[in-house]
Parts: structure tokens; sequence; C-alpha cells
């Protein structure tokens, strides 16, 4: 169809002037004008008024997080506490003491580096006080003859985990045993993940067991996370729920059903394989829950100081969280149940 435009030194069309072609149309004053037969005479019609076209919206960018469904919430609440606790970290945190058996090993000097950017995040919390011994090995022999001063991590050692205590982080990268990218992934978060634990160990002293498992993993999980999004500037997770993918920990209802009535009764178990592993998965969404309500990961530190003290674990936590243990229990089994996991 071919569209005739009015010259631009043409008079505007008037109702009842003259036009010269039948059917020609002309917009002018917000109506619309055709040229119509009136007689024996062409002359411009009276118009209808012309409806504007809606501007185009400026387009906003697509939400990350939509792709998660109902776990977007959660994802984008820590993603964004996440994006404020780096901006704030120390970067001129002292080096950590890297003690690694395979130095020149690109997976290890990545690791270091993962290792080196949590330290200078949870710097900001507290002060260590000293800077971290972070040991990396391959072999159980020489990992072991790295710990002859601290015989309670020998006798925990476990290919392809990690452990803190004794002021020191350890890592034993067993590549004979396993050594898949999912693998690489899981020995990469140990930084994050270990790190923390040493600040809570600097809290607790004789009253680490006080400390349910869920809320000591899960919130080292809860760190972990947020320092894999953010590590390399996002490169390579570019948000948080792209990096909760690596925690691959049971959160379900049939897998951590029983820990979760062991945890609401105050019943803590100790160490991974008590309760499924669900120390990891479910203690990661009880701690997601508590920076979706606002808290953050210096206020898990407050109550393990509290511990430290003497004070029991509901005491505590009522204490930072201004919220009693019962009615937590209560407002996270409501949560759970707008998750996709069973509950």
């Amino acid at each position: 169809m071919l569209t005739l435009a009015t010259p631009l030194n043409a008079a505007a069309p008037k109702a009842g002037t003259k036009c010269t072609k039948a059917g020609t149309t002309a917009t002018a004053g917000g109506k619309k004008f055709t040229c119509v037969k009136s007689g024996t005479k062409l002359v411009w019609n009276k118009g209808v008024a012309v409806k504007k076209a809606s501007p185009t919206p400026t387009p906003t960018g697509s939400d990350p997080f939509a792709v998660y469904g109902k776990d977007a919430e959660r994802f984008r609440a820590v993603d964004e506490y996440g994006a404020k606790l780096v901006a704030s970290r120390k970067k001129d945190v002292a080096s950590l003491l890297s003690i690694l058996e395979t130095p020149n090993d690109a997976a290890v000097i990545r690791m270091t580096q993962n290792a080196q950017f949590a330290y200078s995040v949870y710097e900001q919390f507290m002060s260590l006080g000293f800077a971290p011994k972070w040991i990396v090995g391959e072999s159980e022999n020489w990992l072991k003859s790295q710990l002859k001063d601290c015989p309670n991590m020998v006798a925990n050692l476990r290919p392809n985990s990690g452990g803190a205590t004794c002021r020191l982080t350890i890592v034993w990268r067993a590549v004979n045993v396993r050594d898949d990218d999912i693998m690489r992934e899981t020995m990469l978060v140990q930084g994050g993940h270990e790190i923390f634990h040493l600040y809570q160990q600097e809290l607790w002293g004789q009253y680490w067991a006080a400390t349910p498992d869920w809320l000591r993993e899960g919130t080292a999980s809860l760190g972990m996370g947020i320092i894999l999004t953010h590590f390399e500037d996002r490169k390579f997770f570019p948000e948080y729920g792209a990096a909760h993918k690596v925690s691959r920990s049971p959160k379900d209802r049939n897998s951590c059903e029983a820990a979760l009535d062991k945890w609401e009764k105050n019943e803590s178990a100790q160490g991974f394989g008590f309760n499924n592993g669900c120390e990891y998965g479910l203690g990661l969404l009880m701690n997601e829950f508590l920076i979706m309500k606002g808290h953050t990961l210096k206020d898990t530190l407050d109550v393990v100081k509290l511990i430290g003290t003497g004070v029991d674990f509901p005491t505590a936590f009522q204490q930072v969280y201004k919220i009693s243990m019962a009615e937590y229990f209560k407002q996270l089994r409501a949560y759970l149940k707008t998750l996709e996991y069973g509950w």
C-alpha cells in the first residue's frame, strides 16, 4: 500500500475546505481528515480524533533471578546483601600463609586466590589477629606432615574435603580419587567455607558443640556462596543463584525432616553425616531465610560470641535476632512450604 505524505508547504486540512483527490487523508490538530466528494466538489470532511500511540517502553533488562521461580526471592536478597558486604571488604589484609604441595597447579592457584578474597571479606566482621595458614595438598602423607601440631585435624582428614582449626585451613585435593568439573568447583569453594569457620572457632572456644550444625555449617555455606558470586568480579558466577548451584547438599523434606525436627528441639548433632548432610543444604536455606529478614553474617558471629561466654544457644539466638527459637521455626516452616523441596 502506498502512503502519500502531505507536502510540508501545503495548507493544513480544515473541514469543508477544498482538497484535490477523493480518499486522500491528512492529519492535523489531533484529527485525521479524509477528502470526500460533496455535491460536485472535493472537500475535507469533519475528521476523526487520532488516538496517540503509547510510547515504546524503555527496556529495563531482564530479571536475572526470574529463571529460579520460587527460589528467586531468596537468591535476590542474598545477592543484594552480598554486594554490600563485598563492597566494604578490607582489600589491604595480609596475605594468607600459603603452604601448597603443587604451587604451580592452576586450580590450586585459583583456590588460593578465592581463599584470600574470602579473608578480605570476613575480616571486616572482626580481626582474627593473625594470618591463617592455607594448606592444600594432593597426597595424604604430605598433608599429615603439615598437621603435626593439630592431631584432631589429622583424625578427621577426608579426600576432597577441607577443614579449619588450629588457626589454619587445610584442603585435601585428592585428584586420584576424583577430579571432574563438579569436584573442581567443590574444591574451589573451600576458601569461602573453611575460612569462615576460623572466625567461628576464635569465638566459641570450648563451647563449639553448643552451636547447632545448621547454624555452624549453613552460615559457612552462605558465606561461601557470596564469595563465589563476587570472586573474579562475577565473571564465572554472575549472580548468587548461579553460585548457589555449586552447593549440592540435601534440603528436601524426605532427606532432612528428621534433622529439622531435631534442631527445633535444640538437639544439636555434630559433623557431616549425622544429618545426611542437611546441615549444609537445609542449613543454608535456614540462614538465607534470616538474610531475607534483614539479618547478616555478622549477626551469626555475634551469636557465636555469646555462646563462647557460656550463654546457651536459644538465649544467644533470641538476644541477637530478637526472635525466639519457637517463633523462628514457626516462620521457617511456613516459608519452606513456599519453596519446591517438598515441605
